[in-house]
């Protein structure tokens, strides 16, 4: 029996950039991570709701602080950074993006963070 998955979305909040701007910036990340998921674990998310979670992060370390312990896991990660053309300057990265995996596994690394 497979165990529940689902996908995190963590926003940079010290960047203070528009709805618009998040909701395309963790499109972008939910769409590398399906296109980049393992086909059995992305079936049965996509199976189950496609269930994703956004979540804050303080700062661009604690971004990179997890995306080392999720690769380090062996999770599927994506660090998300921005053409430039808006709200922030070229290359800045915006979103970490966490999935499909296990809920466990992902809220080890997770569960500290705070809903956007």
């Amino acid at each position: 029996m497979f165990r529940p998955t689902k996908m995190v979305l963590i926003v940079r909040s010290d960047l203070r950039m528009g709805p618009g701007k998040i909701a395309s910036q963790c499109a972008h990340a939910a769409v590398t991570l399906a296109q980049s998921s393992g086909t059995i674990v992305k079936n049965m998310w996509m199976l189950k709701g496609q269930p994703k979670i956004v979540l804050k992060a303080d700062n661009e370390n604690v971004l990179n602080d997890i995306h080392q312990s999720a690769i380090k896991d062996k999770l599927n990660a994506c660090l998300i950074r921005d053409a430039g053309r808006t709200q922030v300057e070229s290359g800045t990265l915006t979103v970490l993006g966490i999935g499909p995996n296990s809920v466990e596994d992902i809220d080890k690394l997770t569960k500290h963070l705070k809903l956007l």
